[in-house]
């Protein structure tokens, strides 16, 4: 009789451990995400493959992206078979962005990008960013489906978060 008892006490503190897991892994994932890059459009800062921690809901409510960022965004095309997206944000409402002769200009101001692949090579543009929207591009800029080609990005419904943490 003591061993059903001792099995019993057993059984009900695996099934309690399993619960309150599975509670707080419900609860930290409406915070934050895993997700994992596909493609090379972000090289050399994230490679094909790599894992990372994306902030979802507190970046939501600071409702403040800021230039330099690294974000996951939803994209809807039929020409990628990915529904997310990890781009670099260039420019945020009222920013003016330039491109010409392949140097990025932020509010007239020439960016120092240390973290790109390579040159770019593109054509020119010159927009401004509406207010409740960004501008995102890859750091692969020569491989990278971004705002020159997909427009602006909206930051209420299709900025899923910020990427905080590599993982692996």
């Amino acid at each position: 009789m003591e061993d059903r008892q001792g099995i019993r006490t057993v059984i009900i503190e695996y099934l309690r451990v399993i619960i309150i897991t599975v509670v707080c892994a419900f609860i930290v994932l409406q915070f934050v995400q895993i997700s994992r890059v596909n493609g090379t459009s972000m090289v050399p800062t994230y490679h094909d493959g790599d894992i990372i921690l994306v902030n979802k809901y507190f970046y939501h409510h600071e409702n403040n992206p800021q230039r330099g960022q690294i974000v996951i965004t939803e994209y809807d095309s039929s020409t990628i078979s990915d529904r997310y997206i990890i781009k670099r944000i260039i420019g945020i409402g009222g920013d003016h962005v330039v491109i010409a002769d392949n140097e990025l200009y932020v509010n007239g101001q020439l960016q120092n990008e240390t973290y790109i692949n390579e040159q770019m090579d593109t054509e020119d543009l010159d927009i401004y960013v509406p207010e409740g929207k960004i501008f995102v591009m890859g750091d692969n800029r020569n491989n990278s489906l971004d705002s020159r080609i997909i427009g602006y990005i909206d930051f209420e419904t299709q900025v899923v978060g910020k990427v905080v943490f590599t993982i692996l």
